[in-house]
């Protein structure tokens, strides 16, 4: 592990992000407490890294995520989206050539949105 934010919340009986990075990534240790309302950061947030695998098997069996999309970065590296069944959470993970995985983002709600063509090829 080569950094992690650690807080673990639950807002209306559902892990939020900081409960859900260092689940992954401490395999355990959770301290309890409350997410702030709103936090300004001096600093910017350390990413999550780990081996890509354990990563993907801890999202399936912790939160019952699984991969839903995925694209290429600029970098090298494949951003990939993990999201339950129903949606109610997901994460973002970017992932290098050698197989590490940093979290990048996750939450609640995830919405796939439709592709609306418009202009002169509608």
């Amino acid at each position: 592990i080569k950094a992690c934010r650690c807080g673990y919340a639950r807002k209306n009986g559902v892990p939020v992000m900081g409960g859900k990075l260092c689940a992954l990534t401490l395999a355990g240790i959770v301290a309890g407490g409350s997410a702030p309302q709103a936090q300004v950061l001096s600093v910017p947030p350390r990413v999550s890294c780990h081996d890509y695998k354990e990563i993907a098997r801890q999202l399936d069996s912790r939160y019952e995520e699984a991969p839903i999309s995925l694209g290429m970065q600029s970098n090298g590296n494949i951003l990939q989206v993990f999201a339950s069944k129903d949606k109610d959470s997901w994460t973002i993970l970017s992932i290098s050539p050698q197989g590490e995985g940093c979290i990048l983002a996750a939450g609640r709600r995830w919405e796939d949105l439709k592709l609306n063509k418009e202009g002169p090829e509608a």
